[in-house]
Order: C-alpha cells, then structure tokens, then sequence
C-alpha cells in the first residue's frame, strides 16, 4: 500500500494536489489550534473531497507532519541559495533580511505552528529534528557571517554567536507579534531590528546618516 501511494505521489498532477492540501492545511494549522483541525475542514479549504485528502495522506498527523516538514525544507532552500549569490557578509545579511520580508507570509504560519508544536503535544522526532534544523541554519547563516565581517574589519570584535541568538528571538518576536497585533508593519519591524544589528555590530551602511 505504501508503495502504491509513493507512485501515485510521482505524477505531476498527483504532487500539485498534495501541496494544495499541505497549504491548506499549513493555513488553517496557523488559524487554529492543532487539535480543532479536522480532515474535513482541510479537504474544504483545498476545494476537494474528503476521500481525496486520504489518498494522499494516511491520516491527519500524517498530513501535519508532511506538511510542516516540507514548509521547513523549502525555506531553508531558500535560505541555502543566499550563500550561493553573495561573497559580501553585509550583503548576505541584507539579502537574509530582505528575504525574510519576502516569505514573512509564509514564516509567519510556520513560527507560529513551530511555537504551537512546542507545546504540550507530542510528535514524530522527523518534525521536531526539522524544526531543530530550521533554527540551527538560521543561528548559522548570522552567526557566519558576523564573524565574516568581523575579519573582513567590517563591524566590531563582538560574540557573534549571542548576536545570531539575539536576531533570531526577535526576527520570531516579529512573526508571532503579527498575528496579535495584525496591524504592525512587518516590513518596518525587520528594518528596525536591522538597524538595531548594524548598531551592535558597529557598522554603518552606505548612504545612511544615523
């Protein structure tokens, strides 16, 4: 059975369908508490069946889990090819926030869900290990490329690896704030906190008279 649906899983058509599920279900696992999400409300989310969601999914956990896996696994991706455009740690820093912004609809849901995940309920070690990696490639990418720019005389002698701690609790602060006060500018908040990094860090950007 399992083979089977691992080669239902390789059509085209087949994998569109199931990451039309994985949104829908990513959407309202971000809305609503884990346990008041049912298959039905997801299968009506997505605009399909009931039976369809179990043609793809064993179950509700089974489409949970996936669905945050597969969330992870495509921002680190994303993460990942910053490195691959810049040799410069400001520009690379700059890019990360940037980039940010720019998934900060998708990254909202998934901090929210990974602060969700974190409470009470228990779950498969997969999820927890891609959460775990999610934030070790985040503490990664800052804390790199601080002490890169440090030896590149680019900002000050500073513990690089408490100033990555610092930008993630806060860029999660950002995310977690949108969806209680719904009117905060995201885009303003991570300039701010960038703004609060280049201080720490000692550097002053190009162009700019503070």
């Amino acid at each position: 059975m399992a083979t089977q649906k691992i080669g239902r899983q390789s059509r085209p058509k087949s994998r569109e369908r199931a990451a039309d599920l994985m949104a829908a279900a990513i959407d309202l696992f971000a809305e609503r508490d884990y346990a008041s999400v049912t298959i039905s409300d997801i299968a009506r989310r997505a605009g399909v069946t009931h039976s369809l969601v179990y043609y793809h999914f064993d179950n509700k956990d089974d489409l949970f889990h996936r669905s945050v896996s597969d969330l992870i696994d495509n921002t680190l991706k994303s993460y990942q090819e910053l490195g691959k455009r810049h040799g410069n740690p400001v520009e690379l820093i700059e890019d990360w926030f940037d980039n940010n912004i720019k998934l900060s609809r998708v990254l909202r849901k998934l901090v929210k869900i990974m602060f969700e995940y974190a409470g009470p309920r228990n779950g498969p070690a997969s999820v927890a290990n891609a959460i775990e990696a999610f934030y070790e490639q985040e503490l990664q990418i800052i804390s790199r490329n601080v002490k890169r720019g440090i030896a590149e005389e680019y900002f000050d002698a500073v513990d690089a690896d408490r100033i990555a701690a610092f930008v993630s609790t806060h860029i999660d602060g950002i995310f977690y704030d949108s969806f209680i006060r719904s009117k905060d500018d995201m885009t303003s908040a991570m300039n701010d906190l960038k703004w609060v990094l280049w201080k720490l860090l000692g550097y002053t950007p190009k162009g700019s008279d503070q």
